[in-house]
């Protein structure tokens, strides 16, 4: 194992893993793809990311011909993980590490801290993630990935100098929960999150939010910053929900039982309403002091949270699931519910506004967003189409699916525009709104909601 050192940093290098189960894959004869030969363009895993540099995983050739460059010794394991965190994240571009594994203690100590996940434990991967694998006495220098994308049964990576005969730059690991099996007999000791927002974005005033997966998950898009969560349900779709702070300092995440959680740095609060064991709350709103709100039930109730004055919905639909969206005018105690027909309801005194879209016998209305004057806003459809109600602009969506229901919500920006959210955690401007970059995407429609 050698270790070489460039400008008294260490270049830390991730020797392909010489198993005998791997070997099996390396029959007799087969030649490594050159050194250097792209295998996965950045732009087919990095998406908007991609515009940062390059972002392309590459092939190591037969492992002998590595030469010392800004991210480390090209095309290591540990080189693409550089790369990725230093170009994403601001991140030094060489960490102090000899070894892939010991990139998991370093971690936490950067000037630009990564926050350690053990694997099992309360959070699982999603994208941007390094994931680090154990040393094993057929590969003492560990191993470490990046994840390109994750499902509810699994995780998809981008990775360099792993199966030299064959490397194809990515694979599809599967994930149970919070864990990841061991990989050819390398343990995966869990992954690192970076814990500051996206190189460009840090420090911005732009538009920025959280996507909600299903099982729990907020994920920053534009310039907000990741934040903790103590909670979350991975396996299991149940989040419903979630309300973000004035500056993206925090937030609540709504379950389906009406259990609301904080993430971030808003404080825990007291729900007034819970239905352990049944799926009926359907969506959370905040109040402008950010620490106090409504959710909705699918029967069209508002259950006050964190202290909030009681309110009476105009529309209540007992028995009936259809009730899909919850928004607040300025005051905090007056606003709107939609139906899944696209009727649009008053509620706290707020006055009634025109629609100008209505599907009778059809649940096809998915979000509702109020512009800042509360005197109108936009309704978005699971086609991902964006309808004006009350005094709004019309405001075209950047992507329209016929057929398809496929938009999860919507978030107004300002009184010309904002976006929506599609299954897959795409988040999509629509009027004004300028394009933002994203922190996840999902293999399996899994986006809940965007706040």
């Amino acid at each position: 194992m050698r270790v070489r050192r460039v400008l008294l940093h260490v270049l830390a290098i991730c020797v392909a893993v010489l198993t005998p189960v791997l070997l099996t894959h390396d029959w007799a004869g087969a030649q490594p793809v050159p050194y250097g030969t792209v295998l996965v363009a950045g732009a087919d895993w990095a998406g908007a990311s991609a515009a940062l540099g390059d972002l392309n995983v590459y092939g190591n050739g037969d492992g002998n011909e590595d030469t010392a460059q800004t991210y480390g010794l090209r095309y290591e394991c540990v080189e693409l993980a550089q790369r990725w965190a230093s170009l994403r994240f601001g991140a030094p571009p060489i960490w102090p590490v000899a070894y892939a594994y010991q990139m998991w203690d370093v971690g936490p100590r950067l000037r630009t801290p990564w926050q350690q996940l053990p694997n099992g434990g309360a959070v699982a991967p999603q994208f941007g993630d390094l994931v680090i694998f154990g040393a094993t006495p057929g590969s003492p220098a560990g191993h470490v990935a990046v994840v390109a994308g994750v499902g509810s049964d699994h995780v998809d990576v981008v990775e360099q100098n792993w199966a030299l005969s064959s490397p194809t730059g990515h694979a599809r690991l599967p994930l149970d929960g919070t864990t990841m099996q061991p990989r050819l007999g390398m343990p995966v000791i869990g992954w690192l999150r970076a814990a500051v927002a996206p190189t460009g974005l840090k420090g911005s005033d732009g538009p920025g939010g959280f996507a909600l997966d299903g099982f729990g998950g907020v994920h920053p898009w534009g310039s907000a910053a990741p934040l903790a969560q103590p909670v979350g349900w991975p396996g299991w779709d149940i989040a419903r929900g979630v309300a973000v702070q004035e500056g993206a300092a925090g937030g609540y995440v709504l379950d389906g039982w009406g259990g609301v959680h904080n993430f971030g740095k808003a404080p825990v609060v007291q729900a007034s309403a819970y239905w352990p064991g049944w799926d009926i709350a359907r969506a959370i709103a905040l109040r402008p002091d950010g620490v106090s709100g409504y959710v909705l039930d699918g029967w069209g109730g508002i259950h006050p949270f964190g202290g909030a004055p009681v309110v009476t919905p105009t529309a209540y639909w007992p028995r009936w699931d259809i009730a899909r969206s919850i928004t607040l005018r300025a005051d905090g105690v007056s606003g709107y519910v939609l139906d899944g027909w696209g009727g649009v309801h008053p509620f706290g005194g707020a006055p009634i506004l025109q629609t100008t879209t209505y599907w009778p016998g059809w649940d096809i209305a998915r979000g509702l967003a109020l512009r800042p004057d509360g005197g109108g806003g936009w309704v978005v459809d699971g086609w991902n189409g964006v309808h004006t109600f009350g005094v709004a602009p019309i405001a075209s969506s950047t992507g329209y699916f016929p057929g398809q229901d496929i938009a999860r919500g919507i978030v107004a920006l300002d009184p010309g525009g904002g976006y929506t959210i599609t299954a897959w955690g795409r988040v999509r401007e629509f009027g004004d709104a300028p394009p933002v970059s994203l922190s996840a995407s999902f293999d399996d429609a899994l986006a809940r909601g965007v706040g």
